[in-house]
């Protein structure tokens, strides 16, 4: 089949419900990471990360999950609490419970 200029190779494009091969590569990914002795070895090695290097661990896992504008708080009782620095409205920086978990915006 030879190619014209301005037509499209496909041009129904892809069939509904079909899925590619990247989505289903990472559907199987995410199935045999939630696997629970898949999952209690993770938190294992998680945990040995931390307790070597606390400084590295947060470097290494934490950050890269982060916003890129945040808001850290620290209370005395030493519960990090993280919001970002976009409140629920223009100007207005996240709210959080005495738990440290977000407060719904109005």
């Amino acid at each position: 089949m030879l190619f014209k200029a301005g037509i499209r190779a496909n041009p129904r494009g892809r069939p509904k419900g079909s899925v590619g091969g990247r989505a289903l590569a990472l559907a199987d990914l995410d199935r045999i990471a939630g696997l629970p002795k898949n999952r209690e070895q993770r938190r294992l090695k998680l945990q040995e990360a931390h307790d070597k290097d606390p400084l590295g661990f947060f470097r290494t896992y934490i950050m890269p999950l982060l916003p890129k504008e945040g808001k850290v708080e620290v209370a005395n009782d030493g519960i990090v609490k993280w919001g970002s620095l976009l409140g629920d409205e223009p100007g207005e920086l996240p709210r959080f419970d005495e738990k440290g978990f977000p407060i719904p915006g109005r």
